[in-house]
């Protein structure tokens, strides 16, 4: 019987090869979406799971309160809080501490051939001894057990052991120089482990043991509450209770720092984390690696759902289409005796075979789709054939795809009826049949959503790139100041620096700060306006600027000035912008220049100028209070403004420059456009997943609608011979038959419109700056899919209304 069954449904196959391509290529192609979009989730789901106490270490998290309102909610803390909770916690059995070097260092080796070897990086962490006891990362080279006991040590990842050291060096026990970070000194070389994993949220190239840095005189002359610079983690005991854990924390902040919360006003709740749910968590301030919305996987898994129902309900359409010249050879079957349950078997068998094939197809498919999207998202994504899961997967979408999209083909053919079939009444029975456009009706509102949603993506991308951000980007070249320089006279050596490179051809304007626009903040801290009670604090950030900095980035001035170098005050004042003048109380922009601020660290300083706002971080990101202090020259970064022309011959001139002025250094560079968008790189990295998976979705109904478009003409030639011999033009045959799908396309928007209203104004929710919910955004996707739609019937419909009818009614 199932010899009988192939042979049926091969030959069915191979007699319509169109339709049988399409019914196949588009279910391999929507399964093999489906498992490409199901293992990136798997990937952003398995951030951390390579420690092996991942269920029982925790990241402590604190929110902010001042006067009984929530002011932020941050992942940093004191250098005193993990003994504590250890002491007062007993569900704790240790704690880790972390500290990144902040503005890097450069990094210099001396080879044994006598070259010097030295890279800026940023990716380097301060960590407790015991980090190693706690987190899982596997050794190359040295023992981890002892590898941060000593105070200069430091451990390498293989990508940064590779660059320093040659191939056959043995890294163990060499020494690498670090310059102008925390602690500068030699660092003895005593671990090399593998590279931390790409679903890791702590990410690094080196670890140092944080002994160095706990005996800077920063925090020697802290009390170990007042410098939030560090990230703790605490492991529990075996089977220990989180929430009961956390329930002794309360009592912990109100021991150590009750008496100064009372004073300021403020208020802090810690919890605990779990390590598994961190990059799944968005809203945390100091993360120092992108996290993703549980509800974007969510979305994810919708859009590989719309997409297999799209690829089903194709392979349903063009089998319930074709029901008619089945019907033929159900007739005749049924008479000579075959029984329905015989039937259904033989159809279901026909679906299961397609299915078979088309998973085959899709594996196949996946693989070559896969590294496309690891390219995008910027991780290495591959299938693991080993993991069950993945052949569980498989298998069940092969068994769901066959029942799904063959059961309701086969009911419905196996239930004509004998006698209406063999007297030529077939027609009736699938007359008025309206499943067939209800799904195709599902089709257009999935795709509908699909492309609504990638319109309105792409339009907020473009809206922040294009958005006045209160500065000039455009040409500015911004370079790495030095690190490795002598004391000295390091400061002439800086402003002249800045002087030669005022005269290299080209360039516009030179400007140095500590930090630039998209590179985060100098100094977070609670200010006032002086005069008022220390609870009045609230936060503001500070950076440090030189004079020219303002005029460089050509920053609109409201009023007052800018810093005056030959006015010593000036050296004390700052400037501010509109939204520090709302947020502390200063009145207007002119009776601000009045006033004085209280700084965190307890300075007072006078306000010279008022700035119109500006975006100096993402334009997620609503306008935040914000300082500029002056500093006649800064070590950290150089902005340079250059004049249009032979980019590339400027930049040569500005490195020869460079390393005559600071031998040893290496030269870093970049355009502060490409640096500053950078922050939109995790929701570029959506919008391009988003479309790509969209634009395959429709590609997937185009095709199921061409072949159906395709089998309805051949089914409707009699009356389109008919309608020819009356006098009917080939177009008013086109505009007939087409107005039956776009019809379908008008419902479909009906039902589609609200629910994609909905999911992009909750999109657009997370952004600061946002596009307005206006009426193109659901118009021109209704107009696409309509013309999609009405270029893919029409091809067939025409290439029918083209026939002559002499041809078509002789054969009838």
């Amino acid at each position: 019987m199932l010899s009988n069954y192939l042979t049926i449904a091969v030959r069915s196959l191979l007699k319509k090869k169109l339709y049988s391509f399409i019914n196949i290529f588009g279910l391999a192609l929507g399964v093999a979406i489906c498992l490409v979009i199901l293992r990136y989730v798997d990937f952003e789901l398995s951030y951390d799971t390579h420690n092996e106490k991942a269920n029982q270490i925790f990241r402590t998290n604190t929110a902010n309160y001042r006067s009984g309102e929530l002011r932020n909610k941050s992942i940093l803390s004191g250098y005193a809080q993990g003994p504590a909770m250890l002491q007062e916690v007993p569900e704790i059995k240790s704690y880790i501490r972390t500290h990144p070097m902040y503005g890097g260092a450069v990094l210099t080796y001396q080879r044994p051939n006598g070259e010097p070897v030295a890279f800026s990086e940023d990716k380097i962490q301060w960590v407790d001894s015991t980090f190693f006891d706690v987190f899982t990362y596997k050794p190359i080279e040295g023992n981890l057990k002892n590898a941060l006991q000593k105070p200069n040590s430091i451990v390498l990842t293989k990508k940064a052991a590779e660059r320093y050291f040659q191939k056959g060096d043995d890294p163990l026990g060499k020494l690498i120089q670090i310059s102008g970070g925390w602690h500068d000194g030699p660092y003895e070389v005593t671990a090399v482990i593998e590279n931390a994993p790409e679903n890791s949220h702590f990410v690094f190239d080196f670890i140092l043991p944080i002994h160095n840095l706990l005996t800077s005189e920063q925090y020697k002359q802290d009390d170990g509450w007042g410098w939030n610079n560090f990230v703790t983690y605490v492991e529990l005991h075996p089977n220990a209770s989180r929430i009961s854990a956390e329930g002794k924390l309360p009592a912990l902040v109100d021991k150590y720092r009750g008496e100064h919360l009372a004073k300021s006003n403020s208020g802090v709740v810690i919890t605990l984390q779990p390590v598994l749910d961190i990059h799944l968590t968005t809203g945390l301030e100091h993360e120092s690696t992108p996290t993703i919305s549980p509800y974007t996987i969510y979305f994810f898994v919708l859009i590989a759902v719309f997409i297999l129902a799209i690829a089903w309900i194709n392979y349903i359409n063009l089998s319930t289409a074709r029901a008619m010249e089945r019907a033929r050879e159900v007739g005749i079957k049924k008479a000579v005796g075959a029984m329905k349950s015989q039937l259904i078997s033989q159809f279901v068998f026909e679906s299961v075979l397609v299915n078979l094939i088309g998973v085959v197809v899709a594996v196949l498919i996946a693989i070559g789709l896969l590294p496309v999207l690891g390219q995008i998202v910027g991780k290495t994504l591959v299938f693991n054939f080993a993991d069950v899961r993945f052949w569980t997967i498989l298998m069940g979408l092969f068994l769901i795809g066959s029942l799904i999209s063959g059961a309701y083909p086969a009911f419905l053919l196996s239930s004509f009826k004998t006698t209406e079939i063999l007297k030529g009444k077939g027609e009736k029975v699938v007359k008025g049949f309206s499943m067939r456009k209800a799904l195709v009706v599902f089709q257009f509102a999935a795709s509908l959503i699909l492309i609504a949603g990638t319109f309105a993506i792409y339009r907020q991308m473009i809206f922040m790139r294009n958005q006045d951000k209160g500065f000039s980007m455009e040409r500015m070249l911004v370079i790495n100041g030095p690190r490795v320089i002598e004391r000295q006279n390091s400061r002439d050596r800086l402003i002249s620096m800045k002087n030669e490179l005022k005269k290299i051809p080209g360039v516009l304007a030179v400007a140095t700060s500590a930090a630039i626009p998209g590179g985060g903040y100098n100094w977070g801290t609670g200010i006032r306006k002086d005069g008022t009670a220390a609870e009045a604090n609230k936060s503001g950030s500070i950076v440090w600027v030189d004079p020219d900095f303002i005029k460089t980035y050509d920053m609109e001035m409201i009023s007052g000035r800018v810093f005056n170098p030959e006015i010593k005050s000036d050296m004390e004042s700052v400037i501010v912008n509109e939204s520090a003048i709302e947020t502390f109380g200063l009145g207007n922009t002119e009776t601000a220049l009045n006033e004085r601020l209280i700084l965190g660290g307890g300075d007072t300083v006078a306000i010279v100028g008022v700035l119109k706002n500006y975006n100096w971080s993402s334009l997620k990101q609503g306008h935040t209070p914000m300082l500029f202090k002056a500093d006649t020259i800064s070590a950290r970064n150089y902005s340079i403004l250059l004049k249009g022309g032979n980019i590339s011959e400027m930049i040569s001139q500005i490195e020869t420059l460079y390393k005559e002025v600071f031998p040893g250094n290496p030269f870093d560079y970049y355009f502060l456009e490409d640096y500053f968008n950078n922050q939109y790189q995790a929701d570029q990295q959506f919008a391009k997943i988003f479309g790509a998976f969209a634009i395959l979705a429709i590609f997937i109904a185009c095709m199921g609608l061409w072949g159906l478009a395709s089998f309805t003409t051949s089914q409707k030639l009699r009356e389109i011979g008919i309608r020819k011999v009356l006098g009917a033009s080939a177009q008013s045959i086109t505009t007939l038959l087409s107005w039956q799908f776009l019809k379908l396309v008008l419902i479909s928007g009906i039902i589609a419109l609200p629910l994609t209203y909905y999911g992009i104004n909750s999109w657009l929710g997370n952004f600061a700056n946002r596009i307005g919910m206006t009426w193109d955004l659901f118009v021109v996707p209704v107009v696409i899919l309509a013309l999609l739609a009405l270029c893919t019937v029409s091809i067939q419909i025409l290439r029918g209304a083209h026939i002559n009818p002499a041809r078509i009614l002789r054969s009838e």
